[in-house]
């Protein structure tokens, strides 16, 4: 500490010293007084030099030279009254304006004459410390005052540079203000000549490098009067300053005999410094690579955030080095590994709590590298690879992990103790104070940016170099190993694998290597090739994945034949290397700690709720339980921290929208293996490309699932997010919800899922608006045209695909885009239900079946709904009854206790499943703003088919009377919001269900139908539960009106059960035992059954139910003279039962 303090301060004052010396002229005067002080001036320091060196033609030089100085005009002033102003000159050799005050004299303020020419000379003082990269000026003090200078030849110029530049000499009679103020002397040197000369420059580098430090000391002499230099023991430090030196004084001395000389004593020093560094060894007990490591590290810790001057310093200088024809490429390795071994050292002390030297570290790596021939030499080292390949977490012990293991998350599983945990990055302070935690995440985020831009910018350089393939290599090995933290089960195995930061961190790296071909239409996606994970491909990538987007089109399977058809190219651009592997760690890093954040607010709210329930303040319970609340949400935090980083976020969100991009073009481009043009709008063709076959299935799905994961847990990154780019990404999710592109429902059901995004969430409890992200999605046209018919498409299609359990899981999601997208007109979904009216018995048309499914989801939902509550009830009313309860066994009540939470939880499920079915029922069979009258009648005409209208008519009945009715009470358990259940929100929707049918005569006739839970006083029961819960009056008179034409049909329903008990069998259907209205004959088991009964049945299942086997209704033959003679029977018994009413009479049927 104390010696950057030191440098800091050395660094201050020089300069202020620098800006006292070098102020500017005094704008007061004009450019004629400027121009005659500048003459007065030269003339003066030219008399104050020796007579016999002067000549009248050389006083008409400097007459001439004065007269003639171009002064520029100034700006700026800083007036003093001790100093008088400067004023700027320019000589014959030396354009640059000479800032000295009028008040100083002496060998750097005047011209030195070398023959007929006037040489400016460098007074020490002008050179600032800024300027020294190395931070090692000989010059930190300001000049001093000296005595007139003498004229002096050429080899006293060349000696006087010699001495200045490598502060040695070889005698100690030597002008003071020249010179540094400590000198060492060199003795051998010395007795043989008196005068430096670069012909012996070598020589006296080499006695000047291989004195020790008490050798220094004895040697150290002190001229006086120059700038404060220290005699440097260090042999690279040493030579990097000399070079330091030459380069200040260059810039002041471009030509004659002191600029050459600076020029070879700056070659002397650099070809020293290769020979120092190629002969590491031979300079023991000092190590100049580990000095040059050491030099690095420390002008970066000096400017954490600014190393160009250093960076381009020490590159000039190696580049320098390694371009002299002596260096080999053997020279160049031996060389280079010490350095790079050091640089091995160092990285192992890379972490986030020391961001400042590991930036630093960065910041020399960088500088480097940024040299080819060094990069190419990093793969060489012996910790690049690891020691076990297949082991992901070998990798964090590599050259590369240690950069990338810079992370706020703990590496291993969550803690399941109770002990307190003590981060290294956040205390109690910043559970107790939100302010402080935002804004110690705030520091640490920043923090990891800059880490991971240097480790990017060091990846790059290796990219650049001939390092690029094993650089590469490295990357795909890696992301190989952890494969395995892509899985859902990842967070359960991740001691096997890299930490979850390490892998956050190397996506983080990938995406700022993607930055240039970013934007979804950026040109340079184009030359993305779609074969990099093809059949055959000699990419990086390990062979052709089976887990591709699609495998058929039309039914025709897409082979790898048909793909090799398209090439497979030797190499590939790095744009598309860089893309895919971007992708793939994408895929592999956001799962674990995705996992892992959830499962940690999952517990948070659970200690949270504990203590609510404790009516007490986190900080007010016992130790045990606040020790365990601090733990979770300082665990938490430092996930939060590193995982949800807005800027990272944003990133993968531009990545995505410009990868989905490509692929809607790539697969609407045929048979084309990179995209023609980015184009703003799609021309969608009725048949995809066959080259998405060759993409990785985790294109799709990696892309959902964060999506999904960003919408919970970082929604205002999603918001505040370009809309124009997410228009690309919500036309990607509408075109791949196709059947047609993706064949797999389960995919498409993680599209349908994505899209719930850009809609708002009504449990969420989000302050967040969605208006930016709705915007997107209604202006879309590709959604307004195909998102409801692929909603449609994919509820029917996971019937029979996706798991049982996971079939509602899936639709739950189409009813929320549903919902959203019913009542705006311009999404067309409606416009489906005009298919149905004509061809009410085909069981092909789509949204038949959709209803159907519909009402199958409602019934079986409902029915496990209330199930479960009855079961809970009885549960909770043993609880009640303590002394029956206690008296059981321990292991009996723990038993039952499981049951208990067991049944919540899949009671919960099937409510919130249950309510939003029923609730798809109320809105698509009611009147939408913006709905036609003829619209809203082809709408609601497929509901009451007579296909379906008995099927809706049960249903309804049934859980009508379960609601009203005296098994109501079954239902009541302790907390019905626990297992959101809520009897009076679902009563009104399936009211509202009547009401919409009500003007549909067929489902009114079916009302009374249904023996089995209708009764004339249920809906007048329903009336008096609908008052109670407050529901407007118009509601529950348009729900009597229903009641009143219910029971109209009586009638009529009583006349259709007569009949039925009077036919005879072979008039009954054998399946459900009703009168055939129109017999059919099924052709593979020559049974005659009725056309509506077949066709309900052949809804779920296309198969004849008498021997299984495949049954289409366009194979039923119709009976057209058994149908005949049943109605003429009927219109005979029509009129007998007529007759028997009036006469009061009935006869039994036999």
């Amino acid at each position: 500490q104390h010696y950057y303090i030191t440098n800091n301060l050395r660094s201050m004052f020089n300069r202020l010293s620098n800006y006292w010396y070098n102020r500017e002229p005094d704008p007061e005067l004009t450019a004629e007084e400027r121009a005659e002080q500048v003459r007065q001036r030269r003339l003066q320091q030219f008399e104050q030099g020796p007579a016999q060196n002067r000549s009248a033609q050389d006083e008409q030089s400097v007459e001439t030279e004065a007269s003639n100085a171009e002064v520029p005009e100034v700006f700026t002033s800083h007036p003093t009254d001790s100093v008088p102003s400067p004023e700027p000159v320019s000589t014959e050799l030396n354009t640059e304006p000479d800032d000295t005050p009028l008040n100083q004299t002496g060998p750097g303020d005047g011209p030195q004459v070398v023959g007929s020419a006037i040489v400016k000379t460098i007074d020490p003082a002008t050179l600032a410390m800024e300027d020294d990269p190395w931070g090692e000026s000989e010059w930190d003090e300001p000049p001093v005052e000296s005595t007139p200078t003498e004229m002096v030849d050429d080899g006293k110029l060349v000696s006087l540079t010699i001495s200045r530049i490598f502060c040695v000499a070889v005698s100690t009679e030597i002008q003071p203000s020249y010179q540094p103020q400590f000198l060492t002397m060199l003795l051998d040197t010395a007795a043989s000549t008196n005068t430096l000369s670069l012909d012996i420059l070598d020589e006296v580098l080499f006695e000047r490098l291989s004195m020790s430090a008490p050798e220094l000391r004895e040697c150290q002499i002190e001229i006086g009067g120059g700038a404060r230099c220290p005699v440097e023991p260090l042999v690279v430090p040493y030579l990097a300053g000399c070079v330091s030196r030459c380069d200040n004084e260059l810039r002041t001395n471009s030509r004659g005999v002191i600029s050459e000389t600076l020029r070879e004593c700056r070659s002397a020093a650099v070809r020293m410094i290769g020979i120092v560094l190629l002969s590491n060894d031979s300079w023991s007990p000092q190590d100049p690579a580990q000095q040059l490591v050491e030099s690095l590290i420390t002008t970066s810790e000096h400017s954490v955030y600014d190393t160009e001057s250093s960076y381009h310093f020490t590159n000039q200088i190696l580049a320098e080095i390694m371009s002299q024809e002596s260096v080999s490429a053997e020279d160049l390795k031996t060389m280079i590994r010490p350095v790079l071994a050091c640089m091995t050292r160092k990285t192992t002390m890379c972490s986030l709590i020391s961001t400042p030297l590991t930036v630093s570290i960065l910041n020399a790596l960088n500088t480097l590298v940024a040299n080819k021939n060094i990069a190419k030499v990093i793969p060489d080292l012996p910790g690049w690879l690891p020691t076990n390949p297949d082991s992901g977490a070998a990798y964090h012990d590599t050259f590369l992990g240690k950069l990338l293991g810079c992370s706020t998350i703990r590496r291993g599983m969550i803690m399941s103790d109770l002990n307190r945990y003590v981060s290294p990055y956040f205390n109690r302070s910043t559970v107790i104070n939100q302010d402080i935690s935002q804004h110690s995440s705030s520091q640490y985020q920043q923090m990891l940016d800059t880490i991971q831009t240097l480790t990017s910018k060091f990846i790059y350089h290796l990219i650049k170099s001939e390092a690029k393939d094993r650089t590469l290599s490295w990357i795909v090995s890696c992301l190989d190993a952890n494969r395995n933290k892509a899985k859902l089960v990842a967070s359960f195995v991740s001691s096997s694998g890299a930490s979850d930061g390490f892998m956050l961190n190397l996506a983080a790296v990938l995406l700022k290597l993607s930055i240039p071909f970013l934007g979804p239409l950026n040109a340079k996606l184009s030359t993305v090739d779609v074969r990099f994970c093809g059949p055959h491909s000699r990419s990086l990538f390990p062979q052709y994945s089976e887990d591709k987007i699609l495998d058929k089109i039309n039914g025709i399977e897409v082979s790898k034949e048909d793909l090799l058809t398209l090439g497979t190219p030797d190499t590939f651009n790095f744009i598309s290397t860089c893309f895919y592997l971007t992708h793939r760690a994408l895929q592999i890093a956001y799962v674990a700690p995705f996992d892992k954040y959830r499962r940690l607010m999952k517990s948070l709210m659970e200690t949270q709720r504990l203590v609510q329930d404790m009516g007490a303040s986190p900080f007010s319970v016992d130790t045990g339980i606040r020790d365990r609340f601090e733990t979770q949400f300082v665990e938490q935090l430092e996930v939060k921290t590193h995982l949800l980083h807005p800027d990272t976020i944003a990133h993968v969100l531009l990545f995505y929208c410009s990868s989905t991009n490509w692929l809607s073009h790539i697969s609407i481009d045929h048979d084309s293996v990179t995209v023609t043009d980015i184009k703003s709008s799609l021309i969608v063709p009725d048949d995809p490309s066959k080259t998405i076959a060759m993409v990785p299935n985790y294109f799709i799905s990696a892309a959902c699932q964060f999506l999904i994961n960003i919408r919970y847990f970082a929604e205002a990154s999603l918001e505040n997010f370009v809309s124009e780019n997410l228009e690309h990404l919500i036309s990607f999710l509408v075109l791949f919800c196709h059947p047609t592109w993706v064949p797999n429902p389960h995919t498409r059901a993680e599209l349908v899922e994505a899209m719930t995004v850009f809609i708002p969430n009504e449990r969420s409890q989000s302050s967040v608006a969605t208006t930016n992200r709705e915007a997107a999605l209604c202006s879309n046209l590709l959604a307004q045209d195909k998102l409801g018919s692929a909603l449609i498409r994919l509820f029917v299609d996971i019937e029979h695909t996706a798991q049982f359990e996971h079939k509602f899981q899936y639709r739950f999601h189409i009813f929320e885009l549903l919902q959203y997208i019913w009542p705006r007109q311009s999404f067309k979904v409606s416009n489906m239900s005009f298919e149905v009216r004509g061809r009410e018995e085909d069981t092909t048309v789509l949204f038949t079946r959709f209803v159907k499914l519909l009402m199958n989801d409602a019934n079986f939902l409902l029915d496990e709904a209330l199930h479960n509550l009855e079961e809970i009830k009885k549960l909770q009313m043993e609880q009640d009854d303590t002394d029956t309860w206690n008296a059981l066994e321990e292991n009996v009540r723990q038993s039952k206790l499981k049951t208990l939470a067991d049944l919540k939880r899949m009671c919960t499920s099937h409510n919130i499943l249950s309510y939003e079915t029923v609730n798809c029922l109320r809105y698509m069979t009611g009147r939408c703003e913006g709905m036609g009258d003829d619209d809203h009648r082809n709408v609601t005409y497929a509901f009451v088919t007579p296909l379906l209208v008995d099927t809706l008519v049960t249903m309804l009945n049934y859980y009508l009377k379960e609601l009203v009715g005296d098994s109501q009470t079954k239902y009541k358990v302790r907390n019905l919001d626990e297992v959101k259940f809520y009897p009076g929100k679902l009563l009104q929707s399936i009211v509202h269900i009547y009401i919409n049918l009500k003007d549909e005569s067929s489902f009114v006739h079916a009302i009374p139908r249904d023996g089995r839970s209708y009764h004339p006083s249920l809906f007048k029961e329903t009336a008096v539960k609908l008052r109670k819960l407050y529901v407007p009056e118009d509601v529950i008179t348009d729900l009597l009106k229903v009641s009143v034409l219910a029971e109209g049909a009586v009638t009529s329903h009583e006349d259709e059960e007569l009949l039925t008990d009077r036919a005879p069998s072979h008039y009954l259907d054998p399946i459900l035992g009703t009168l055939m209205a129109e017999p059919v004959l099924l052709p593979s088991s020559n049974m005659i059954v009725d056309r509506s009964v077949i066709a309900k049945h052949l809804l779920s299942d296309p198969i004849d139910p008498f021997n299984r086997q495949p049954l289409q209704m366009s194979d039923v033959v119709p009976q057209t003279d058994l149908k005949d003679e049943i109605n003429s029977w009927k219109g005979i018994q029509l009129v007998e039962i007529l007759k028997e009413r009036v006469d009061g009479t009935e006869r039994n049927p036999v």
